[in-house]
């Protein structure tokens, strides 16, 4: 009898919480009990936030699903999407994450991207200096470098028309890039770099029962984290292999730096990521006993790391960075190759502006079509739309709905894009020229977040693909092929990437 009291109790908790949308009149697709949608949103044989803009279609630009424990508001609106992530972010100033992603207050190694609070603020004032124009600047020259060694890639193999994997190739650079700037590598490892594919591995979806499992029973978490991080269960293979990376190169910079300190050799300017992190580094430990200790701690006023931060955000660079400009690279190239007017407008602008052999940061600046052509692929195919979710933190009102606290607010990113009412008649169109106005306030671009949070990488990611665009244009087009998905497929979770982006790089006439 016992259990069996025990079994209703859970089962009631269970149901509760699974009818949490209905008994507050919010339409929204049930799923099933415990699990809710997150099968659905695990999916990665498809984009599910394309799932998300049906549903949207079906329920309207409020509803809500659940997924495992999780309550998730669904918003297009763009009204509320300003008042989430700008006018009331002290009301919505942490983002949806999985269990298994670790306690955004509580846990060492949260990163950048999942830290909420005065956490964030301090992680963000400190990783911000390394993103400016003037630090862009200083890394330039090894972009350079990686843009050359594509283009000999991009000759040896694409020459005569021959149908190129444009996709693995922009992967090759951007992991080169992120290598280099990020981890400090000394020179090209193009094509013949093996932790490219356990970046890559990163983002599959073989690690899916682990999400699904953490979210529908938070008491079984600490367990599952265990076999996931100690044990390397549920797909962990890429995340410890690159996870192991990082670390070795953090700690052999550790060691060069005490070797050049005892030789007396004054430090310079910081190479890369880990050179500026470590120089954030503290010997002591913020994190308190419990929570309130943590968050009330004064160490959030100062510009420092602990050694867990520094392999954690190091880490979090080197695999956003890669994955999110390769993709963004893709759109513009297939865009291009099914626009010839588009491209041959943006040839004409790189020819005009980019005459010299080298390509400098103030040529780059001018190239306002090509950022106008990157931000509207962008805008058609929004790749990383799961990142625009914020949780309410009290409860709070948007428009005539109550939000209470603990849910979490995902912007329907592909309809807020395609809305015909905020972007015009022909929304679904790729047209660069949309861009030559300034965006009114009823427009919302997501492509990069909004608000505080925006996203840190922006202008790296915006040069990184302009100074490789330039470079290619000025003696290919990019051209389709029998081989050429169209339209595209677009598959992957947390980035929806190609499926397949098969294209011909053909001379200038």
């Amino acid at each position: 009898m016992f259990l069996f009291l025990i079994f209703v109790a859970i089962s009631t908790y269970y149901i509760y919480h699974w009818t949490f949308w209905k008994r507050r009149g919010v339409p929204g697709p049930w799923g099933i009990p415990i699990l809710g949608k997150s099968g659905a949103m695990l999916d990665d044989r498809s984009a599910p936030p394309l799932l998300i803009q049906e549903w949207t279609k079906k329920y309207g630009k409020v509803y809500g699903f659940t997924e495992g424990m999780q309550k998730v508001m669904v918003i297009s609106d763009p009204d509320m999407v300003q008042e989430v992530f700008v006018k009331q972010y002290d009301n919505f100033f942490g983002r949806k994450v999985n269990p298994i992603q670790g306690d955004p207050d509580k846990d060492k190694d949260v990163p950048l991207v999942g830290a909420q609070g005065f956490r964030w603020k301090r992680l963000r004032t400190i990783s911000a200096p390394a993103f400016t124009n003037n630090s862009i600047k200083k890394v330039m020259p090894r972009i350079e470098n990686s843009v050359q060694e594509f283009m000999k890639h991009l000759e040896l193999n694409g020459e005569n028309g021959k149908p190129v994997n444009m996709h693995l190739y922009f992967q090759e650079y951007t992991m080169d890039v992120i290598m280099r700037i990020a981890m400090g590598q000394p020179e090209s490892k193009m094509f013949n770099n093996p932790m490219l594919y356990d970046c890559k591995g990163f983002f599959e979806n073989s690690r899916w029962p682990v999400w699904m499992f953490s979210g529908a029973f938070p008491f079984a978490v600490k367990g599952l984290r265990y076999l996931f991080l100690k044990l390397g269960k549920f797909g962990a293979g890429p995340f410890i292999r690159v996870q192991k990376e990082v670390t070795d190169a953090v700690n052999e910079r550790i060691a060069q730096r005490e070797a050049d300190r005892q030789q007396e050799m004054e430090p310079g300017e910081p190479q890369d990521f880990i050179d500026f992190f470590l120089d954030a580094q503290s010997d002591v430990d913020f994190f308190g006993e419990t929570n309130n200790e943590y968050q009330k701690s004064t160490i959030y006023n100062n510009r420092k790391l602990t050694m867990q931060e520094i392999i954690t955000n190091c880490f979090l660079f080197v695999v956003a960075g890669f994955d999110t400009t390769a993709i963004s690279l893709s759109y513009v190239a297939y865009f291009l190759s099914l626009n010839p007017r588009v491209q041959r407008k943006l040839q004409e602008e790189v020819d005009r502006e980019c005459p010299d052999s080298e390509i400098t940061f103030e040529q780059l600046s001018k190239l306002k079509y090509m950022e106008n052509t990157i931000k509207e692929a962008l805008r058609v195919f929004p790749m990383a739309a799961f990142a625009n979710s914020r949780r309410c933190m009290r409860t709070t009102k948007l428009g005539d709905t109550v939000v209470e606290e603990g849910v979490d607010i995902l912007v329907d990113t592909w309809t807020l894009h395609h809305d015909k009412k905020v972007w015009g008649e022909d929304a679904d169109e790729f047209k660069p020229e949309r861009w030559e106005s300034l965006l009114n306030s009823h427009q919302s671009f997501m492509s990069f977040g909004a608000g505080p949070r925006v996203c840190l990488g922006m202008r790296l990611a915006y040069l990184e693909q302009k100074l490789l665009l330039a470079h290619v244009l000025r003696k290919y087009s990019f051209v389709a092929n029998t081989q050429t998905q169209v339209p595209m497929k677009l598959v992957g979770r947390a980035t929806s990437r190609p499926q397949s982006l098969i294209l011909s790089v053909e001379p200038r006439n």
